[in-house]
């Protein structure tokens, strides 16, 4: 599949970690008591107290803000700045909270369903790290009023080929005129380079550079380069983002693999590597598409209410005036001249068409997550997302993630197994096959929160019996060109409540020759050796549970 999810478990944050910004206290304790002191003593406590609760009183009310990682510190450390200002809204105080979501998480929860156990609360503005984002977002009819206000462009990343010194030394492309896209492509067809580029549908630096690559050169989209760019990618690799990339390199040492990212990932590598044949940025001629960081209020969304969007336009224009007097900076960004054409570099059109294209050649996929909804799940805590968390709330957190990254075209299904879950037997279907889009990625997600909610069967875990019959319906209802999973979490992998053994059921799911695949996702103590062997029995894998999402990009058709 061209730009298949790389088959490792990955953080879908890149870039230097900036979390300065966040709502503390707008001014230092020691501070406080301090300028009390002095005050009192002066006979001015009254001036303290009108210094501060000027214009609003009670509580600060605040509503959300999602942020891409890049932009994070930097727009917390404004909005605690705004908040210092103690700006008011009917006599009530207001402000915003900065939460931290990718762009492309944030994108598909802004137009499906919002993932309010991983990412907080629904947000009333984002701040992508890319205006193109919106660009996608806006492209179709349905979602095409979801953003309300006029974009307020924050800073700009370049879009760039990461390649190695000496080879892009030997092509000539350090000193002169950089290649176009078309000769970086021509030098991957001919094997002079590996090209290998991030996902568009997961990473801002992978979506730039589908853009910059299938241009027209006229600022619309030609199916030509994007065919032609897609061969390259195949011919070459690919992985969810510029993290997988750099670290594919690094195990590859391979210095011909060029790379698709952004300026400030270079950088960052090389700031982190001893390598003697350093990373250049190589910006292809004719390139027209950066990294533009946005600001931008949200709408057409029922959970968008008129008062909380006020209260987001009036930090958006807190920060317009930052930019324009350049006390808004982040070590990632620089500074855009002309704010206009930075945010009009791609058309809503241009985009929907390169995101669309590359989707017309992806391998849809269908899953059957098999849940273990035993009594031990809920017996041992582990980390899932800087959370302590029963094993079984991780399982269900991981499941709702890997839904909320799904194309509208795959598929998922949903069963649980533990002593008594069927009418005579330990398994239950919860939730039918059904196409990610719309409704069905929203129902099947609140399936999972309920079900976080229900008890958990008491007795062992019945893997092997309950894997072998979800191996069977799998099999016996496999969807065509589609690669087709399950999904098996659980904290266990042993099983004294069926009957075979773990041997036994190993070689039943070999015998049964099916065109399925299974993945055991093992959390906390769960018997790795166990869960390996299952999965080996028909051609998967056994991966432990991560420690904050990734599951998706192990198991993702390439």
């Amino acid at each position: 599949m061209v730009f298949g999810i790389e088959h490792k478990v990955k953080s879908h944050r890149t870039g230097r970690r900036r979390k300065k910004g966040g709502q503390k206290m707008p001014v230092a304790p020691w501070i406080v008591i301090t300028l009390v002191s002095v005050l009192v003593a002066s006979g001015l406590t009254w001036g303290f107290v009108a210094l501060l609760r000027s214009g609003c009183s009670g509580d600060v009310y605040r509503v959300t803000v999602a942020a891409a990682p890049s932009v994070f510190g930097s727009l917390g450390d404004a909005a605690q700045e705004w908040e210092r200002e103690q700006p008011e809204l009917n006599g009530e105080c207001v402000g915003v909270e900065v939460t931290e979501v990718s762009a492309a998480d944030a994108s598909r929860g802004i137009t499906g369903s919002w993932n309010a156990m991983s990412f907080g609360k629904r947000p009333i503005a984002w701040a992508p790290d890319a205006q193109v984002w919106a660009s996608w977002m806006t492209s179709s009819e349905a979602t095409a009023g979801y953003v309300s206000s006029e974009p307020v462009a924050l800073g700009e990343a370049g879009s760039v080929l990461a390649v190695a010194e000496s080879t892009a030394t030997e092509l000539g492309w350090i000193g002169g005129e950089p290649p176009t896209w078309a000769e970086v492509v021509s030098a991957a067809t001919a094997g002079d380079i590996s090209l290998a580029a991030a996902n568009p549908r997961s990473s801002t630096e992978g979506l730039v550079a589908l853009l910059n690559a299938s241009s027209d050169g006229a600022g619309g989209f030609s199916q030509e380069a994007s065919d032609a760019y897609a061969a390259a990618i195949e011919a070459g690799s690919s992985a969810a983002d510029g993290e997988g990339l750099k670290n594919a390199y690094i195990e590859a040492a391979d210095a011909s693999q060029v790379m698709t990212m952004l300026d400030y990932q270079v950088e960052d590598f090389n700031s982190t590597s001893d390598s003697a044949d350093p990373l250049v940025p190589v910006t292809p001629s004719g390139s027209t598409v950066s990294a533009v960081a946005s600001y931008m209020v949200l709408g057409g969304a029922a959970w968008v209410s008129e008062t909380d969007a006020q209260i987001a336009d009036m930090f958006g224009e807190y920060v317009a005036g930052q930019v324009s007097s350049g006390a808004f900076s982040d070590p990632e960004l620089k500074p855009i001249d002309d704010a206009a054409a930075a945010l009009g570099q791609a058309t809503p059109e241009a985009v929907g068409a390169a995101v669309r294209a590359w989707q017309s050649g992806a391998q849809d996929l269908n899953v059957l997550f098999l849940l273990d909804w035993s009594s031990a799940v809920m017996e041992e805590h582990v980390e899932y997302e800087g959370d302590t968390v029963e094993a079984g709330i991780a399982a269900v957190r991981v499941a709702v993630d890997m839904i909320g990254e799904m194309e509208p075209t795959w598929r998922a299904g949903l069963w649980e197994y533990g002593v008594g879950a069927g009418d005579d037997v330990n398994w239950r279907s919860v939730a039918e096959s059904a196409e990610m889009s719309g409704d069905a990625k929203s129902g099947l997600t609140q399936t999972l929160y309920d079900l976080s909610e229900e008890a958990v069967f008491e007795g062992g875990a019945p893997l092997y019996d309950s894997l072998v019959a979800a191996y069977a319906d799998m099999n016996a209802n496999l969807v065509e060109g589609a690669a087709n999973v399950i999904v098996v979490l659980t904290n266990s992998g042993e099983d004294t409540a069926s009957l075979p053994t773990v041997g036994e059921t190993a070689e039943a799911l070999a015998s049964m020759a099916g065109s399925a695949t299974v993945y055991t996702v093992g959390f906390g103590e769960a018997n790795a050796e166990n869960l390996t062997q299952l999965a080996a029995a028909t051609g998967g894998e056994f991966l432990p549970a991560p420690s904050e999402g990734g599951v998706l990009g192990a198991i993702a058709p390439a």
